[in-house]
């Protein structure tokens, strides 16, 4: 019963072994013809053989020893608001003010390009106000074509 049940083992590996012959390349070039280790079902070029091959590691570089807390490193950017804020006597966010037409004022992108051309566009150069009408053009068309507020 025991040699019946290897020879159809023998057999169906017999068949079987093109099809572990067969490779393929990394270039996703087709298949070729490797060398396969008796007893392994893993052609001899696959890692998993457990033979080494050629191939160079590189190891990731050392990490560098760096002091943080240099006293270049520690003070950096200590002084920044000083000199703006005049002794730390108003936050930043209080100095951040847009244009005057724009202050309490609320709306989309075209509603606001239509309020910069009436309040400031008489004050615009030439390109920078064509540049102001092409983008007002498009918009118009943009939100009458598509959007809820049509």
């Amino acid at each position: 019963m025991a040699a019946l049940v290897r020879a159809a083992g023998r057999a169906l590996l017999g068949r079987a072994a093109p099809l572990l012959r067969a490779e393929r390349s990394i270039s996703g070039g087709g298949w070729r013809m490797g060398p396969v280790r008796p007893g392994l079902p893993v052609p001899l070029s696959s890692p998993l053989a457990g033979l080494t091959r050629p191939f160079r590691i590189k190891e990731p570089p050392k990490p560098k020893q760096v002091d943080r807390w240099t006293e270049k490193r520690a003070l950096f950017g200590v002084y920044d608001n000083v000199g703006i804020l005049g002794g730390f006597q108003m936050h930043p966010k209080n100095l951040i003010v847009g244009p005057k037409w724009l202050r309490g004022w609320r709306g989309n992108e075209l509603q606001r390009c239509i309020r910069k051309k009436q309040v400031v566009g008489d004050r615009m150069f030439v390109e920078d106000y064509h540049k102001l009408n092409k983008r007002i053009r498009y918009l118009y068309r943009r939100f009458n074509r598509t959007g809820k507020h049509r």
